[in-house]
């Protein structure tokens, strides 16, 4: 059963564009980190509408565990504490069992 981790991110007004886009770049960089992530898609809002998240990323994993497994990792662990945590506003999260 595959599983697709959406994840969006509301970034504090004080959130330089060098932490966002560390945000991105240490999200991107776990795919070489954990092999359970099978792919991996995360960027800006395109600003198209009003009220948006910040930022989103797309995580997909071939199951339960691995998405399990990237949820405990301590390069994720590490990434949220000092690189998300310290300019989060906000997060809203799913995961989805992918169909065929």
């Amino acid at each position: 059963m595959a599983i697709r981790h959406i994840v969006m991110f509301k970034f504090s007004a004080e959130a330089t564009s060098a932490q966002r886009q560390a945000v991105k770049e240490g999200l991107k960089s776990l795919k070489a980190k954990i092999p359970e992530i099978k792919a991996i898609a995360c960027n800006t809002d395109a600003g198209l509408a009003e009220g948006n998240y910040d930022f989103c990323a797309c995580v997909d994993f071939d199951s339960v565990e691995g998405y399990k497994a990237y949820a405990t990792n301590e390069d994720h662990q590490t990434l949220i504490k000092e690189t998300i945590k310290p300019i989060l506003a906000g997060r809203s999260a799913v995961q989805i069992v992918l169909e065929d």
